[in-house]
């Protein structure tokens, strides 16, 4: 059966100020089923019986593991050919440790525009799609919909000379992996992203299922439109006017069996500590799971 389960993410830690232990003991302890982390602190708290003993003990999983791609599409090729000959031996030690995803990102602006820049990132896809193959592990690529950034964001962007649109919404993500017959790169889908791009219910459900690779909920202010909303001022779920559960359910409804994390980005949760973000994170997802109709666990 079709699971969407919590997962501890990195963002109510207030900036990581947990250690490895600390983090998955918290998962556990809160109720969650899964815990976002690194190849990384891995490797900094132990081997891998190590590390799956610390899992197993306090009755949780990965949710996503990071550092298996260590280089994005647009990345110098040297860079990037180096990333897929790191792939087999990450995604081992992913697999070794319990998980089978990790996140990237699709860039909303490019330094050519996207006429140019969409082969390349075909392409890429192709052979990122050809590395992870066999290995029992997908990379989901998460794609920028919402409309506003911080300055220094945007600054950014245009400091590297990306200044083209590039592929910002559900729809444009499902066609650049639809061309280049992607198996093994899927979509990490922000709830943030998708509403702030005006994705739709339906978008979703004709998403295949294992094209959706994670999930990151939050939710917008009520008095904030779609076209205004900052990426840099989220509010928990449920607290603003998202159709979370609608949501929850078009993407149960593809099959998609894995996990969801809080990404409350801004002053929202700003100073809350770690314990009390991680307990209201679930009191928050409780009533959007039960309209749903799904379990947390």
């Amino acid at each position: 059966m079709a699971r969407i389960r919590p997962t501890l993410h990195g963002s109510q830690l207030g900036g990581g100020s947990l250690s490895f232990e600390e983090k998955v003991v918290l998962a556990g302890h809160a109720g969650y089923p899964g815990v976002d982390f690194g190849l990384n602190e891995a490797h900094a708290y132990g081997d891998t019986a190590k590390v799956r003993a610390l899992l197993d003990h306090n009755h949780v999983v990965p949710g996503t593991i990071g550092g298996v791609v260590r280089a994005g599409l647009f990345s110098p090729e040297a860079d990037f050919a180096a990333a897929l000959e790191q792939i087999h031996a990450n995604a081992a030690e992913v697999v070794a440790l319990g998980g089978n995803v990790t996140g990237g990102g699709v860039p909303r602006f490019t330094a050519v525009p996207k006429a140019e820049a969409w082969p390349v990132a075909v392409e890429r896809i192709k052979r990122l799609d050809a590395a992870l193959e066999g290995t029992g592990v997908t990379i989901g690529l998460e794609f920028l919909g919402c409309p506003v950034y911080k300055p220094e964001t945007i600054a950014h962007w245009t400091g590297r000379g990306e200044v083209h649109p590039f592929v910002q919404s559900l729809a444009e993500t499902n066609e650049l992996l639809h061309e280049a017959g992607s198996r093994n790169v899927g979509i990490t889908l922000d709830s943030y992203h998708w509403y702030g791009s005006h994705g739709t219910l339906e978008q979703i459900r004709e998403t295949p299922g294992h094209w959706i690779s994670l999930l990151h909920i939050n939710d917008g202010k009520a008095d904030v439109d779609r076209d205004h909303l900052h990426d840099f001022d989220r509010v928990m779920p449920g607290h603003g006017n998202f159709p979370l559960a609608a949501w929850l359910q078009a993407i149960s409804s593809t099959g998609f069996d894995g996990f969801v994390a809080l990404e409350v980005l801004g002053p929202a949760m700003h100073g809350v500590m770690p314990d009390a973000y991680a307990a209201a994170g679930i009191v928050a997802l409780t009533p959007i799971y039960a309209a749903a109709g799904l379990s947390l666990r």
